[in-house]
């Protein structure tokens, strides 16, 4: 399941979910360019401010998507694509999520400190 970030404008609450055919329509949108592609300059900034519309109409309604011109009025109801673009993060990173390092010694937290009380379970 492709989970979606919520954003709340006045009494509306938008939800923004980077499906695959919301992804689709950012790359037809944008010259075919691949979903990754687009979602990577998302994230470091260098899309601009199209591109962040393009991204809002593409995956809002759910993932159903919107028309430009709905996903630019939002935009300026909440203060412009600067205080837009946290909302994007927040779906790409719900829409794709940081895997588990396989590798990772269940016993230990991120910084290799062990986690539990040294017990068996059912001990």
């Amino acid at each position: 399941m492709i989970n979606h970030a919520k954003m709340k404008v006045g009494k509306t609450t938008h939800k923004l979910k980077f499906s695959t055919a919301a992804l689709m329509r950012m790359e037809a949108e944008n010259d075919g360019q691949p979903f990754d592609v687009l979602l990577d300059r998302l994230i470091t900034g260098k899309g601009g401010a199209s591109l962040v519309i393009s991204a809002l109409a593409a995956g809002l309604n759910d993932g159903k998507g919107v028309e430009r011109e709905k996903a630019v009025a939002l935009v300026d109801a909440v203060g412009g694509i600067r205080k837009a673009v946290p909302f994007v993060g927040e779906a790409i990173a719900a829409a794709f999520p940081a895997e588990a390092d396989p590798d990772a010694d269940p016993d230990e937290d991120a910084e290799g400190n062990s986690v539990g009380n040294g017990q068996a379970a059912g001990a």
